[in-house]
């Protein structure tokens, strides 16, 4: 995918979430169980970026935790919501690629189901490439990637291939569009979703600076299978 391309994607997706701000903040107003175990990272003390934060949910979980949180969002809509909810914490209205902050500011980073919006494999390394920067040494990096490759979404990605042959589009391979709906059905917008397979994520992130602790899938806070889970989890280190 070219750069001009992949840059158009990502500004779509902003204005998406700016449309359905409201909306969709209704619809995470409670954290998934997978945060209750990825929190089990956070130490008492900590400085942590809540890396495409949304309406800054992961708090929920870290009511305990005695942190420093500072949470980014590239939707200056979900930001507001954000510190709205939240008005005791640190929000700033920011794009995962060109991140505001000095070098090993973090000793953890949190991305939820924020990487795979990224269009192209530019933009991936140049958010990637910033994580670690604003990352101290031996920090975490936390990802979690809606899992794309379940039967549930078999037919959208055999569409996205036949336009991507017969069209032309230009999409890379293992990525599509996710409609969003209101509450009557009607079609409001699309957000651009790339899948990840694990070997590829583990790639990606040794290219830019980090090493893979542990991989696996989950549904529902649980372990599962690629085949069924719905999310995947990546546990990182800054090499």
């Amino acid at each position: 995918m070219k750069d001009e391309t992949a840059k158009k994607f990502n500004e779509a997706n902003r204005r998406t979430y700016d449309t359905i701000a409201e909306q969709f903040s209704s619809t995470r107003s409670l954290p998934w169980s997978e945060f209750r175990d990825i929190v089990s990272y956070v130490n008492d003390g900590d400085a942590l970026l809540d890396a495409g934060c949304g309406n800054g949910r992961l708090l929920d979980v870290l009511r305990d935790k005695k942190i420093s949180y500072t949470g980014i969002d590239f939707s200056k809509a979900l930001i507001a919501i954000a510190k709205k909810q939240y008005p005791d914490r640190t929000f700033i209205f920011s794009d995962i690629t060109t991140l505001p902050f000095p070098e090993e500011k973090f000793n953890i980073i949190f991305c939820i189901a924020t990487l795979h919006h990224l269009a192209g494999q530019t933009l991936r390394r140049q958010a990637l490439t910033e994580m670690r920067r604003v990352c101290k040494k031996d920090g975490y990096l936390i990802l979690l990637n809606w899992n794309l490759w379940t039967p549930r979404w078999w037919s959208a990605h055999i569409r996205i291939l036949l336009k991507k042959i017969f069209k032309q589009i230009p999409i890379d391979f293992g990525s599509l569009w996710k409609l969003w709906k209101d509450g009557q059905g009607r079609i409001v917008d699309k957000r651009y979703i790339h899948g990840f397979w694990p070997g590829e994520l583990r790639t990606l992130l040794a290219q830019n600076g980090f090493t893979v602790e542990k991989q696996y899938y989950t549904i529902k806070g649980q372990l599962a299978h690629w085949y069924s889970g719905f999310n995947l989890i990546t546990i990182a280190r800054k090499s």
